[in-house]
């Protein structure tokens, strides 16, 4: 998640995703001691070699077999694979319930620039909230009714608490592996995932030849930032924040906006993502790969049709093509919430089980909805309306056309 580059190149970050319902803070003081002990682990543990020696058969492995001739040696894996599939998915529906924890604390990256939005809101947040600042910069710069403020110079540190409980650790990975491969093939397409991982040491590599998925407990942003507070009378001054928050993201996407030349974007979606089993709600859990999944899927017909307006009409600044972004992010929001829906009742008969409530976390969230999501219950009625193929095929071939619906349903 980059920021300004040496060779002077601007950039914004914009995010995708599940999110979670509440969100908590911790001292930055805890993560600073941690890295300093955790810096020199070693390298990820393959769970991927693990599922290959356990003969967790995915369908795509059981269609390669049978066309080999080895469809009398497939019915006793065939049933073994189901077999374990079937506890999994037990203890699956269990993680919901257990205890959230706060550690051990481990590195994904360190310190890079970010323009991260859900850190910047935060930093708002808690300095807005700071009277004593007020009235030191009352007293600096001297402003009388209001100040300006905007957050510069954002660099942070992603930090994880592992998926430490053996068992459901395994049986959500194993889900999440199942439900990706489910839906590529609901929709016919490529397994883009290189790894689907549950890093326990501190480093994890992200692959170059692919995505990479890395599921954890909880996802952690130690920050330093850079804030400029402006008087009316133009005079300024700076203040250095710092601080940490866990994400109140399960899931995310990043797309990142580039300024290359005036009036020139770059678009690029990160290779990775991050799922958090952190959640109340077995739906939400059971929805976080999905969702995912269909983000990176739909975001290059997104990133074609942000791409074909910025060529038609360049937008005259960064922020102008992070507004333009947005908007279709919101889109593409939409039409996943729907998608999702349909993708787990699918799941859930072929494996004859009920489909978990999207009921509301026990635990009111500490932040408004937000504005990205503001299309996603129209979405959700339009997906349901069209079908899941005619959904899907109408925003890949065409999001305007989706868009232009999803207006009409709201007039209507």
């Amino acid at each position: 998640m980059a920021g300004s580059s040496a060779m002077g190149m601007k950039n914004v970050m914009l995010r995708m995703g599940s999110r979670k319902k509440r969100a908590a803070v911790y001292a930055s003081e805890f993560l600073i001691n941690r890295s300093v002990k955790i810096a020199d682990n070693g390298i990820m543990r393959d769970w991927r070699t693990e599922f290959t020696q356990n003969k967790c058969l995915t369908r795509r492995r059981l269609m390669q077999l049978g066309a080999m001739g080895l469809a009398g040696w497939m019915l006793s894996p065939i049933r073994i694979a189901a077999a374990a599939l079937k506890d999994d998915l037990e203890l699956v529906s269990r993680i919901p319930q257990m205890t959230e924890r706060e550690g051990p604390m481990l590195v994904f990256r360190d310190f890079l620039a970010d323009p991260d939005v859900e850190v910047a809101q935060h930093i708002r947040s808690q300095l807005g909230q700071r009277k004593d600042l007020l009235s030191q910069l009352r007293k600096k710069i001297g402003f009388e009714k209001q100040v300006r403020f905007s957050v510069e110079d954002i660099q942070v540190r992603l930090m994880f608490v592992p998926q430490l409980q053996e068992g459901y650790a395994v049986a959500y990975q194993h889900y999440c592996r199942d439900i990706t491969d489910f839906l590529f093939e609901m929709n016919r397409m490529e397994n883009f995932y290189a790894a689907i991982s549950s890093p326990r040491q501190s480093y994890p590599p992200v692959s170059e030849t692919g995505i990479s998925a890395f599921l954890v407990h909880r996802l952690a942003k130690d920050y330093r930032a850079v804030c400029k507070f402006t008087a009316e009378s133009g005079r300024s001054v700076k203040y250095k924040a710092t601080g940490a928050i866990f994400s109140n993201h399960l899931g995310a996407v990043d797309l990142e906006i580039q300024s290359m030349a005036p009036g020139q974007f770059d678009l690029t979606r990160k290779p990775f993502t991050i799922w958090q089993n952190n959640t109340e709600n077995l739906y939400t859990l059971m929805s976080v790969p999905v969702e995912e999944t269909l983000h990176y899927q739909l975001g290059k017909a997104t990133d074609r049709e942000i791409a074909t307006s910025m060529r038609n009409h360049p937008p005259e600044s960064l922020s102008a093509a992070q507004r333009l972004a947005e908007e279709w992010m919101a889109v593409e929001e939409s039409v996943v919430g729907g998608l999702v829906q349909r993708v787990l009742e699918r799941y859930c008969i072929q494996h004859h089980m009920a489909v978990p409530a999207s009921a509301p976390e026990k635990k009111p969230s500490l932040e408004p909805p937000l504005h990205q999501y503001r299309y996603r219950d129209r979405g959700i009625q339009l997906v349901g309306n069209l079908g899941f193929q005619e959904a899907m095929a109408l925003y890949m071939n065409s999001p305007s056309d989706f868009r232009d619906q999803l207006i009409r349903q709201q007039e209507a």
